[in-house]
């Protein structure tokens, strides 16, 4: 959702002036970096893909405002700017429409509507030497209609979404980002009208002074694509909340497991989903908790806690594994420690986790190997 902000890289006059190149190299650098980190870890849904789509089109445009600020005069950089332009702005109009409801299932053929239209308007202007060229009537339409249009709407359907979706937020959070995501919405609509009326006030047929303002909301709309990438580093290098339950709570389903193999669920493919692998493990462990109770011992000293807990089921494990009977009269009495749902009993086992190297006799730890 909040990836909806990529595009926002065209270039306004402003009353604050141009930016100056300190600014506009960092800001650059950063959505340099956010859109190769996208395209490496954030790119599973058609969403993703438009949005990094995007992300890449606008980063070649600033680029080639970089590489030649003058681009009111004829030259390549002007010719990258204006198609890469009409490029990003096609998919983040794409993206929009998908966002305001629009069938995934045929996100890539509407798009490739959407990027022959924003070709041919931009093939249309390079007709005219690009940039270069002075203003006329059927210019002016054009430039409205390839630019600005794509971009007032894209601003209308991502308004209409957030308002639709606000009411549904479950968090503060993602209220704040929908408040965000209407922000720059709404940026994208007052920049478009703007920019006609400076394209008929002033005779121009594409302004191209990257403003400080402009450049702070290029620098904004970056930090909104970065979320996602920032929650999928976290995934990957296992920082993230999952990553640090799944660390606490190996050791103790690795011990489980291996004294009652047969709760190990079969297997049907490599899991590599944070969530789906916490998930197995919570439901391995608490099968693998209730036979062991067959084999706990009687608890006559009256000790309480999670450390007491955690010695008996280290004491269960070592019966197992030293061929005890099991008694059913022991597997049917109250078990304090169980968890009403796999919320609860991951909560109860990330506390047996934390107790269990403290619990563990030899023997288990043998067992482990």
């Amino acid at each position: 959702m909040t990836a909806l902000t990529a595009g926002a890289f065209l270039r306004l006059h402003a009353m604050s002036g141009a930016a100056p190149m300190w600014l506009m190299v960092p800001v650059f650098g950063l959505q340099v970096a956010v859109t190769a980190g996208r395209w490496s870890l954030v790119n599973e849904t058609p969403a993703d893909r438009l949005i990094n789509r995007a992300l890449s089109f606008s980063a070649v445009c600033v680029f080639a405002a970089l590489w030649d600020t003058d681009l009111s005069a004829d030259g390549y950089p002007s010719r990258v700017f204006l198609v890469c332009g009409v490029l990003a702005l096609a998919s983040v109009y794409g993206l929009a429409e998908l966002f305001d409801g629009a069938d995934p299932a045929a996100v890539r053929r509407r798009q490739w509507g959407y990027d022959g239209f924003a070709v041919s308007g931009a093939g249309l202007l390079l007709l005219g030497d690009g940039l270069a060229a002075p203003a006329n009537w059927w210019r002016t339409l054009l430039w409205v209609a390839v630019f600005q249009l794509p971009m007032a709407g894209a601003g209308v359907r991502t308004m209409r979404a957030c308002l639709r979706e606000m009411p549904r937020a479950s968090s503060r959070l993602e209220r704040i980002a929908y408040s965000a995501l209407m922000v720059t919405a709404a940026y994208w609509c007052g920049a478009a009208l703007f920019a006609v009326a400076i394209s008929v006030l002033r005779g121009v047929t594409y302004p191209t002074e990257w403003t400080v303002a402009s450049c702070l909301v290029y620098l904004f709309v970056t930090l909104l694509t970065a979320v996602p990438l920032v929650r999928a580093v976290g995934v990957y290098s296992g920082l993230d909340r999952t990553g640090r339950e799944l660390r606490t709570l190996r050791p103790l389903w690795r011990d489980l497991t291996t004294a009652v193999p047969e709760v190990v669920l079969p297997a049907t493919g490599r899991i590599t989903e944070p969530d789906s692998r916490l998930y197995r493990m919570v439901v391995e462990s608490r099968d693998a908790l209730q036979q062991l109770r067959m084999y706990m011992p009687r608890d006559d000293s009256g000790e309480l806690g999670i450390a007491a807990y955690a010695r008996r089921i280290a004491q269960a494990v070592d019966a197992k594994a030293a061929g005890v009977a099991p008694s059913a009269e022991l597997a049917a009495g109250e078990n304090p420690y169980a968890g009403e749902d796999v919320d609860a009993e991951l909560g109860h086992l990330l506390e047996l986790a934390r107790a269990w190297p403290g619990g563990v006799s030899e023997p288990a730890r043998a067992n482990r190997r």
